[in-house]
């Protein structure tokens, strides 16, 4: 009998065993399809990932066994594994199963030119002032800027000027290179800047049919037809298109040639055409150590007579549009890839500049570097290098010694940021509307309804606690205290005044040189440490030494008596240990909410307010906060929430099974400074007094010794 049982189990570890796992993004890949691709005796399950970078390393760390990447995905992989993951099969498109590329680039021009344009191998130069005419820029087709400006990049030799952002120096080169051309679309991802240089630089829109629109009667096939009829009706000498829409258009017209990276050029009916891109297909790409058994199972999985349903499953995946066909020839990623695309990048770059991103920690730098290697795969300029620290406090030092450029931090850091370091947005990280920040101001409360606090008056000579000192909490209470005049609201010294207000408080980080330039007087700051002074506790520091530091130590402090009244990120206290029933909310109008608890509409919160920010220099050029901003916008057009994006790597989600990384989780996308977006707003109001105070404008007291010294100034003996 126990043979038995150790026959059946073996036999069971060894059909275990036979599982090979299947990258399946939570994006593309239903739960429906995961359940049918593992039943009957499937051979393959799924293995959940976040995006085809998450796919790559969990191959290469033998996580999981194959999955689907197209070119972009691969070119991204390349440089972190270059020999942990090869191509297995070749992914074509049902309707092109003889084309070798997915698609190529070339530049057509009128072959009557020839002698313009100058003998075989004689470069571009000739191409001066012959007019462009490009497919243009749009979110509905998949060529991204790298793609795009490959062709006007390696005919003209970038010039770059130190004082005018890396958009508008492309602007004056392709003017002053071609002289005219049609180049429709958002050149740039921030309308108002988009606008400007269209102003500024008409000549690039000189060619259009609408030139006032820049933009091509004829929109078909994402600007190709238009760019083709801008060369046929000789409105330009050259344009760069895709290979598909020359045969389709111009078919073999002997009238045009095509023009060849070396300067040759070639009739349209050549059977070889000279591109400038050849994309290779998308693959099933597989870790080494399973890719020639995989190479031998596929084909079979893949069948179309099956009629197992786990194999039709599979089958749908990854051919859904597409033919599966073996590699015969056993390739690397960097032999499959550089058929066609230039896999190190190194080309195409307007000007040397480079975004310095600060990062915490390793897990944060390995996504800024995967991230980086994404923007310079689409062609996003300036380039992103990763600058790594060990604190969110020693980036903001590096930042303002001009060390690093930005950094995404979480809200709770923005009074630090701008107050100790001088430092301003560059965007704001606009929130999912479950994950905002909001603060309330919770009490204890009484089976008597015998409340202490009843209203922000009843605070005088209470205690409070707070998470951290010039945090959200910290700064939500300023705010509220300075409009219900419970402290001044023409003085700039919030701990003295806080001081004054409470009889003791726990303010972790009040005496700490990394939240304030100034530190307080010893009198003020141990007054606003002593409640944190407990048998049980110690410390007003902010880490684990002090067990009232942050929203869930702030509570400890008010469940332990410490104090009577806590300032707290809702989001952040609601767990097993915290009973709502034992609390109750003050709310901002001055009256505590109707019911136990922390749910309240959104009328009682002191703020409600974004969750992140991008930061950076506030004395920056206009040059560099230009390039960051259009360099971040771009970056979210590929790398964000847009509409039926194939995003090789998620900026906004995890990265490597971690949250929060380069950007917090709770991220939807990027606004800019000029936003009125409600929890925008609710978080620059947070810092209104404290940009009044940063900018001196002076105070009752001061105004009052002004106008004493004017009066003694004109009732003073004159001076000769």
């Amino acid at each position: 009998m126990r043979n038995i049982v150790l026959v059946i189990l073996l036999a069971a570890l060894a059909n275990a065993q036979l599982k090979y796992k299947f990258c399946a993004p939570v994006e593309t890949i239903n739960d429906n399809a995961c359940f049918a691709l593992q039943r009957g005796d499937s051979e393959v399950s799924c293995f959940r990932v976040a995006d085809s970078a998450d796919c790559a390393i969990r191959l290469a760390q033998g996580e999981a066994d194959f999955g689907v990447f197209n070119a972009e995905e691969l070119l991204l992989a390349y440089p972190f594994y270059q020999n942990n993951i090869v191509p297995i099969q070749q992914l074509r498109h049902r309707d092109k199963p003889l084309e070798e590329f997915e698609f190529q680039t070339v530049a057509v021009m009128r072959a009557d030119l020839t002698q313009m344009i100058g003998p075989p191998g004689a470069g571009f130069d000739n191409l001066k002032n012959g007019g462009l005419c490009h497919p243009g820029f749009s979110k509905s087709q998949w060529w991204n800027d790298y793609i795009l400006k490959y062709f006007e990049k390696t005919v003209n030799s970038a010039e770059c000027r130190e004082n005018v952002s890396v958009a508008e120096n492309e602007a004056r080169n392709l003017r002053s290179f071609f002289g005219k051309a049609c180049r429709p679309g958002e050149w740039v991802s921030d309308s108002s800047i988009d606008q400007e240089l269209k102003r500024k630089y008409p000549e690039l829109c000189a060619l259009c049919d609408n030139q006032a629109g820049c933009t091509y009667n004829n929109k078909a096939n994402h600007g190709h037809r238009g760019a083709l009829e801008c060369l046929t009706n000789r409105r330009g000498n050259v344009a760069y298109v895709a290979l598909s829409y020359v045969r389709q258009y111009l078919k073999t017209n002997n009238t045009f040639e095509f023009l060849c990276p070396n300067g040759e050029r070639l009739p349209l009916s050549s059977p070889t055409p000279c591109a400038w891109i050849k994309q290779p297909w998308s693959v099933v790409a597989a870790r080494t150590e399973v890719a020639d058994i995989l190479r031998t199972k596929l084909p079979n999985w893949l069948r179309a007579d099956s009629s197992e349903i786990w194999k039709l499953t599979l089958s749908k995946i990854i051919q859904e549009d597409s033919l599966a066909i073996n590699m015969t020839e056993k390739l690397s990623l960097a032999a499959y890839l550089s058929k066609g695309r230039d896999i190190d990048l190194a080309g195409g770059q307007t000007c040397d500049r480079t975004i310095r991103w600060c990062t915490v920690g390793d897990l944060d730098t390995n996504k800024c570097r995967w991230v980086a290697r994404a923007m310079m795969a689409l062609g996003i300029e300036p380039r992103i290098s990763c600058v790594q620290s060990n604190t969110v406090f020693e980036c903001l030092r590096k930042i303002s010694e001009q060390q690093a450029d930005i950094i995404t931090i979480d809200s709770n850091y923005g009074y630090v940021a701008r107050k100790v370091y001088g430092l301003s947005t560059v965007l704001y990280c606009e929130t999912e509307t479950d994950k905002n920040s909001v603060i309330i101001a919770v009490v204890r409360s009484s089976a008597d309804n015998n409340y202490p606090i009843k209203s922000f008056q009843d605070l005088k000579g209470k205690k409070a606690c707070f998470p951290e000192y010039a945090g959200i909490s910290w700064l939500s209470f300023v705010n509220i205290a300075r409009k219900t005049g419970i402290i001044s609201s023409t003085s700039c010294d919030y701990p003295l005044l806080a001081s004054k207000l409470f009889s003791g408080a726990c303010t972790p980080g009040i005496k700490d040189r990394d939240h304030s330039r100034t530190s307080a007087s010893a009198d003020v700051s141990t007054k606003l440490c002593s409640a944190c002074m407990r048998s049980n506790n110690t410390s007003c520091a902010v880490n684990s030494t002090n067990r009232y530091y942050n929203d869930k130590g702030a509570m400890h402090c008010l469940a332990e008596s410490a104090g009577d009244i806590a300032f707290v990120e809702v989001g952040n206290i609601n767990d097993d240990a915290t009973n709502p029933d034992d609390y109750r909310i003050l709310c901002k109008n001055g009256s505590l909410a109707a019911n136990p608890g922390f749910h309240v509409d959104d009328t009682c919160p002191l703020s409600v307010i974004i969750d992140s920010e991008v930061v950076g220099r506030k004395n920056n050029t206009q040059t560099d906060t230009t390039d960051i901003l259009l360099a971040l916008l771009k970056m979210e057009d590929w790398l964000g929430y847009r509409v039926d994006a194939e995003r090789p790597i998620h900026v906004y989600g995890p990265f490597n099974g971690t949250y929060n990384l380069l950007f917090k989780d709770s991220t939807s996308g990027l606004v800019s400074t000029t936003s009125s977006t409600k929890t925008v707003e609710a978080y620059k109001e947070l810092f209104s007094h404290v940009y009044q105070c940063s900018t001196g404008q002076p105070t009752a007291a001061a105004n009052f010794i002004f106008v004493l010294s004017v009066a003694l100034y004109h009732l003073l003996p004159s001076h000769t």
